[in-house]
Formats: C-alpha cells, sequence, structure tokens
C-alpha cells in the first residue's frame, strides 16, 4: 500500500514538470515568431502603392467684367448748353472738353478781373519806386501789395466760374450715351454721360475657404487664370490676379480675388458676364489614402513595407482632398504603404501583405 502511494506521487510530480516545461518552450516560440518570419504568425496588412501627383488645384466661378478706370459725369452748375462735343463709342483724351454751357457772366467777370490786377499791378509798382525816395509811406505800400493779392485772387476765381462750366474728360477712355442738347438747361445731378479705360478689363470672383491657404500675396503669379464670355465664344482670355482682399466674406466664407485681363483689340466691354477658371500651381508629394496616416505624441506617420518588414516613417500633412492625403517626407513613388491593419505593427516586423478584395 505504501509502495503503490510512493509511485503515485512520483507520477504526480513528473507530470507537474513535464507540463511547466511544456508551458515555457510555448511562451518563448509565441515571443520569437514574428521576428523569426514565420509566415503563420506574420501580422497580415493591407497596403497600396504609392503614387506622386500634384497638389495644383482648380475652381471655376462666373464673374461680371469692368473697366480699370469708369466714371459718370455730372454737370457743376445749373446753366443752360451750348455746345455737346462729343458723340458716343467715341475715344476721348484726358481733359477734352465734351460739353460746354453758357459762360458770357463768367467771361466778362474774368475781363474785369484781369483790368483791376493790371491797375493794382502797377500802383504797386509805384509805391515800391517812391517808398525808395521817402514818397510814400511803407504802409501805403503794404497795403497797395494787399490789394494785388486779391485781385490775383479775383481773376482765379473767375477762371474757376469758367472752368465749372465746361465738362471735360477725366481721363482717357471711352464715352457712352448721352440725353443732354444744347439749349437744354443742366445742374448738379444730371447725368451726362459716363466714360470708360476699357484697355484694361478686370474681373472679381470669390474663392472659397478651403483654397484660401493656398494663396498668396507673395505669390500671385503663380495663380494661373483663364476667362471665357459668350460675348466672343470660342475665345479665351489669360487673366494676371492682381489683387486678394485682406478678409473673408464671413457670410459666404470665401475671399474676393481680382484679376485684370488685357483688351488691346477692345473686344471686351464693362459689364460682360465671364466663365473663370483658376489653377493654382502645386508640387508633386506622396498621395496616400487618408486611412493610412496615423499620429501619436511625436506627430503624423504612416508604415511602409520595405524588404517585407514594417518601417515606420514621419511624415507632414500637406494637403488634403477628397479622402486622400498628400505627405511630404521620405517616401518615394512606387513604394507600399499600409492602408489596413498598422495598429499591430511595430519596427522591423516581418508582415504578410494580403490583397485588397475590393480592387
Amino acid at each position: 500500500m505504501i509502495k503503490r502511494l510512493v509511485y503515485f506521487l512520483v507520477l504526480v510530480f513528473l507530470l507537474g514538470a513535464a507540463y511547466s516545461v511544456s508551458q515555457t518552450l510555448l511562451g518563448n516560440s509565441s515571443v520569437n515568431a514574428p521576428n523569426q518570419g514565420s509566415k503563420g504568425a506574420a501580422p497580415k496588412v493591407l497596403v497600396e502603392v504609392v503614387k506622386l501627383e500634384s497638389t495644383a488645384s482648380s475652381f471655376g466661378a462666373i464673374a461680371t467684367g469692368w473697366a480699370d478706370k469708369s466714371a459718370e459725369i455730372f454737370a457743376i452748375v445749373d446753366e443752360k448748353v451750348t455746345q455737346v462735343l462729343f458723340k458716343p463709342q467715341q475715344k476721348v483724351k484726358k481733359g477734352e472738353l465734351l460739353v460746354q454751357q453758357d459762360d458770357r457772366e463768367e467771361q466778362l467777370a474774368l475781363r474785369l478781373a484781369e483790368v483791376q490786377l493790371k491797375n493794382t499791378k502797377s500802383l504797386l509798382d509805384r509805391y515800391k519806386q517812391a517808398v525808395g525816395k521817402g514818397a510814400v509811406p511803407q504802409t501805403q505800400v503794404d497795403s497797395a501789395q494787399a490789394d494785388y493779392e486779391a485781385a490775383q485772387v479775383a481773376v482765379d476765381q473767375a477762371k474757376l466760374a469758367i472752368s465749372n462750366h465746361q465738362i471735360r474728360a477725366p481721363f482717357a477712355g471711352v464715352v457712352g450715351i448721352t440725353d443732354i442738347d444744347p439749349g437744354q438747361r443742366i445742374g448738379p445731378g444730371v447725368l451726362v454721360t459716363g466714360v470708360d479705360s476699357r484697355e484694361v478689363i478686370y474681373v472679381d470672383f470669390e474663392v472659397p475657404e478651403a483654397l484660401v491657404g493656398q494663396l498668396s500675396a507673395s505669390k500671385m503669379d503663380q495663380i494661373e487664370v483663364l476667362a471665357s464670355t459668350p460675348s466672343v465664344p470660342g475665345q479665351e482670355f489669360k487673366a494676371r490676379v492682381v489683387a486678394l482682399d485682406s478678409r473673408l466674406n464671413a457670410e459666404k466664407r470665401s475671399l474676393r480675388v481680382r484679376a485684370n485681363i488685357s483688351n488691346p483689340d477692345d473686344l471686351l466691354r464693362p459689364g460682360m458676364s465671364f466663365a473663370v477658371q483658376m489653377a493654382v500651381k502645386g508640387q508633386m508629394l506622396a498621395s496616400v489614402p487618408e486611412i493610412a496616416l496615423q499620429w501619436d505624441r511625436e506627430g503624423s506617420y504612416v508604415w511602409m513595407i520595405r524588404e517585407g518588414k514594417a518601417d515606420r516613417e514621419n511624415v507632414r500633412v500637406a494637403d488634403r482632398r477628397q479622402g486622400r492625403v498628400f505627405l511630404d517626407g521620405n517616401i518615394k513613388e512606387g513604394e507600399s504603404v499600409v492602408v489596413e491593419g498598422g495598429l499591430r505593427l511595430a519596427e522591423g516586423v516581418v508582415v504578410e501583405q494580403v490583397e485588397d478584395p475590393l480592387q
């Protein structure tokens, strides 16, 4: 009976020792399996081939064309028109006389002021000669000087009154239609005509907030703009961005951009509608699905598969577009980036690449 008990205890001890050794061996095998590249233990990952794509973006908008310089001309004084010296669509020079109003009274006032100026000048000259001989006191010379200066002011006032009766072009351009005729009395607030400088036509259009970050006042030469109008079918006009607004429209969440179109052949007119296509030049960067991007305390990174092993690559996100991210980092075209399964990876782990079942 005692021998049987001893045999039973020895058997239990041997079985326990064998179980402990087997668990130790299994544990070591599970730890070393990924580094050994065992196919059964390697984590499976879904990868995608990296492609280099341009970060350039484009945008379309509808805009209205305006003259580089445009003005509406009104009469200054209330008086009868004596001459209308222009026709619609006539090209005029800066300062060219367009409408003459009756200024006969102002002309007479100018002649009278000039006579008074001549008399005061003559008297002042005589007093200056006499004061040196002691014939007149200095106070009389000073009074004559004041009269002479007042006469000069009267002449200038008469000339200004005459110029107010002459309606002239404020700058070189093309004048429009007028409803003014000779003999008609016009006054302040009566529109005479409009004048436009059409050598350059500008268009203002709104750019959405998402694209504002790609626009810079110091790099406006990198923004390409093409404009077309139904008034000139089949032809595109190259425009040049000349100004960016200082702030966004809070209601539209957009930025106003101004572009100039050269108009040497005078084909374009203010008020025409334009379809504007804007393109912002970019750079060639690695484009990967957004789900490939991961973050930790060090920043953003992706898992690359190089020589069959996981390789962490720290990157900077340059742009996001339609579920993809443009990355700036040490990533080359044709390399494989992990799209799914990256959470189970560590640096240098051997992986098993699987095909995307949706491709």
